[in-house]
């Protein structure tokens, strides 16, 4: 599916939901789940995501054993698990903000998470983040 009909489904599905549990549309930016549009809000970490890190779950809501990473990574394939199919994201970076990739070598769909930030559900629209770079 082509990033507009994924971001045309993404809006009907924030229009029927109310604008709940927004996610990225893979290949841009979009704002975090739980921000006011025109604003960002920053969110309390989930308590097993150590500051510095950013946390890729395999649950919605930041449940289930995160994968951590604190540098720039290429190929996150080898860690697998959530990895290969996240469903939410937090970014609990020191100083900044964090790009995702669905690609190695930062290639492919990517979405900017803000530090301090996440995604309680990215469903669909990000189906992998195989690299990350910060800042």
């Amino acid at each position: 599916m082509n990033a507009r009909k994924r971001l045309a489904l993404t809006a009907a599905a924030a229009a029927v939901t109310g604008g709940l549990a927004l996610a990225p549309a893979a290949g841009a930016a979009a704002a975090p789940a739980q921000a006011k549009q025109g604003s960002v809000t920053a969110q309390r970490a989930p308590s097993n995501c150590p500051r510095g890190y950013l946390c890729v779950y395999p649950k919605a809501n930041y449940k289930g054993t995160p994968k951590k990473v604190a540098q720039n990574n290429r190929d996150l394939r080898r860690y697998g698990g959530a990895f290969n199919y996240p469903l939410s994201a937090f970014n609990n970076g020191a100083q900044c903000n964090v790009t995702v990739y669905e690609k190695p070598n930062y290639r492919g769909g990517h979405a900017k998470l803000n530090r301090g930030t996440g995604w309680a559900y990215i469903g669909s629209n990000l189906m992998t983040i195989y690299s990350n770079k910060w800042c």
